[in-house]
């Protein structure tokens, strides 16, 4: 034991070592201008040369400062030719907020369900959770001060100038009955156009069930008229209406595991319809869970969590993509040290702790806000390259070796809850 506790203490001493000379410091993050972010990032460009893919991961949706950290990577990434964004939001919500980005229209942003628009929502059925995730939802979920802070960031993103798409689940499923008729209602009318907004009109009554086999006989009808934009609008909506009948009545978190099983795979195949409308040249930067952007799910052990991505069945997004196109991808997670969030869940704590032999702890030892690249091959920041336990959201966390997953670390040690 004291053989490992002196050769863990040297790995510790070299890597503070390692830090001080590596970090790049950010006093204040939410005032660094587009062209300082761009000249202090570059420390970065050595990791991103030759990477077609990036990912921008966070360890806690519910804080403020991802906002700016997210602004911070996706200025310098479009200096670097990233002009693809995808996000963790529904593939609904995630056209609308594209919409806005390339028009300005600004009631687009008041359209998008998880801002809370619920125009599109049924009134002669309840969808939302009856199960575990029942207390997330409704007046727990910080809807208003989540809508402002996306809100303020879709424009930034306009000012970026990206092409924008949700690769998640729609929660609240709905929104894509209004994509469909605006669709529908731009094409030429005929006895096909006819039968399909005939098999898409929602029937009052029909349970979750019903509306999944009436949207599956629209696709046949969608799928023999070769349509597009039908098709993949009917198929986000039909598969929404899916993991809601499997996930929201699970009573326990191990009962979530096969809805975020199926929720990994429908944010394979929206990533994958991404790529095919991307050329060879273009490049594609994903927003999302650290967890969700593992690239290697074999290296994580001791997770806390009863669901992740996945399902504890399918490969993460993450992990997936990277099995694709191995070599091609350039990764950062955010970590966090201490603070408070704005979590809905009421079993979990809003206060984030810091808790001693973390490398979270250590990275709030040296410094309060930095960005990291890991370099494996310098053997003092080999502690990097070991299982070190790291913390995410709800104080929950995994075992890893950072360097198998992120090729930086972006660290934050005093967070606070979203703001309007």
């Amino acid at each position: 034991m004291k053989v490992f506790d002196s050769s863990r203490r040297r790995a510790i001493e070299d890597f503070r070592s390692y830090a001080a000379e590596r970090a790049i410091a950010f006093s204040d993050l939410e005032a660094i201008n587009e062209n300082e972010s761009a000249r202090r990032l570059s420390i970065l460009d050595p990791l991103l040369t030759g990477k077609r893919f990036a990912y921008i991961g966070e360890s806690d949706h519910f804080i403020h400062e991802k906002y700016a950290y997210r602004l911070l990577m996706l200025e310098y990434l479009a200096g670097r030719g990233f002009t693809h964004l995808g996000e963790e939001v529904g593939a609904s919500d995630g056209m609308r907020i594209d919409r806005f980005i390339a028009t300005g229209d600004e009631s687009q942003l008041e359209r998008v369900t998880i801002y809370g628009y619920a125009g599109a929502t049924r009134s002669d059925r309840d969808d939302t959770p009856t199960g575990i995730l029942r207390e997330s939802f409704g007046d727990a979920y910080p809807t208003a001060l989540f809508a402002a802070e996306q809100k303020r960031f879709a424009h930034r993103l306009r000012k970026i100038g990206v092409r924008f798409f949700g690769f998640d689940i729609d929660p609240l499923p709905g929104g894509g009955y209004e994509d469909l008729a605006e669709i529908l209602d731009s094409m030429p009318a005929d006895a096909t156009i006819d039968r399909i907004r005939t098999a898409l009109r929602r029937v009052t009554g029909e349970t979750i069930d019903q509306e999944i086999t009436r949207l599956d006989e629209a696709l046949r009808l969608i799928e023999a008229g070769r349509l597009d934009a039908l098709r993949h609008s009917a198929t986000c909506l039909r598969d929404s209406f899916d993991y809601v009948r499997i996930t929201y009545p699970a009573k326990t978190f191990d009962a979530l595991n096969p809805g975020m099983a199926f929720r990994e795979r429908y944010m394979h195949r929206q990533a994958d319809r991404m790529l095919r409308q991307m050329r060879a040249d273009e490049k594609l930067a994903l927003m999302s869970h650290n967890m969700h952007l593992c690239r290697a799910p074999d290296a994580v052990a001791g997770s806390d969590a009863g669901a992740g991505p996945g399902g504890k069945t399918d490969p993460p997004l993450g992990a997936w993509l990277a099995a694709r196109y191995p070599g091609e991808i350039f990764s950062v997670w955010m970590l966090i040290g201490r603070g408070r969030d704005s979590q809905p869940f009421p079993t979990l704590s809003n206060e984030i702790r810091e808790k001693a032999g973390t490398l979270n702890a250590l990275l709030g030892e040296i410094g309060d806000c930095f960005v990291l690249p890991i370099d494996p091959s310098d053997s003092r920041a080999r502690l990097l390259t070991e299982n070190i336990e790291i913390m995410h959201d709800g104080n929950g966390g995994v075992r890893t070796a950072i360097a198998r997953q992120a090729d930086a670390i972006f660290f934050v040690r005093d967070v606070g809850p979203l703001r309007a």
